[in-house]
């Protein structure tokens, strides 16, 4: 018996704390932290955007702040949460660390290519219209949402698999 199984059967004979667990004090404050971390990444970009590489490095602290806040909150629609403190999803943080470092590479190629690029393109692309953004800036919005969206569900699909292998092991 490997350690993977072993560990599946420990998971098994106990409940799964991400369904049992009642509301943390904790758990609050944390989510509370990184929703306020994402509300105030707009003032460190303004902070850093003309330093070498700080849209990215302050993109990277806001775009951190909202895959944990959504991969791991309860979101909307009755959504199961993911709690640090349970086994399945302890077992796969090393996973999804890796994942978001790669997830964090692609957001970095994406905001520098497009920011070198900008020099280049036509001035109706990258000027304002009265209150509204330029439509380089809504592309680049846009392409790294996409990739945010993408990498919270890919998070949620990866941990709610884990959880049905762990619960259908047990049965």
């Amino acid at each position: 018996m490997n350690t993977q199984d072993s560990f599946v059967q420990d998971v098994a004979c106990q409940p799964d704390p991400c369904l049992t667990q009642k509301r943390s004090i904790l758990r609050s404050v944390v989510l509370t932290l990184l929703f306020l971390t994402m509300l105030g990444t707009a003032i460190l970009l303004i902070l850093l955007q003309n330093r070498p590489y700080g849209i990215q490095l302050g993109s990277i602290v806001g775009y951190t702040a909202a895959v944990a806040f959504y991969t791991f909150s309860r979101n909307r629609n009755k959504m199961q949460p993911f709690l640090l403190s349970c086994p399945v999803v302890r077992s796969r943080l090393p996973l999804l660390i890796r994942r978001h470092l790669g997830f964090l590479v692609a957001l970095f190629i994406v905001q520098t290519t497009a920011l070198r690029l900008r020099p280049n393109l036509p001035a109706h692309l990258i000027t304002p219209h009265g209150t509204n953004a330029s439509l380089f800036a809504v592309t680049v919005g846009v392409l790294c949402g996409s990739l945010a969206i993408v990498h919270v569900l890919s998070n949620r699909s990866l941990l709610e698999r884990a959880h049905h292998s762990a619960q259908a092991k047990a049965a």
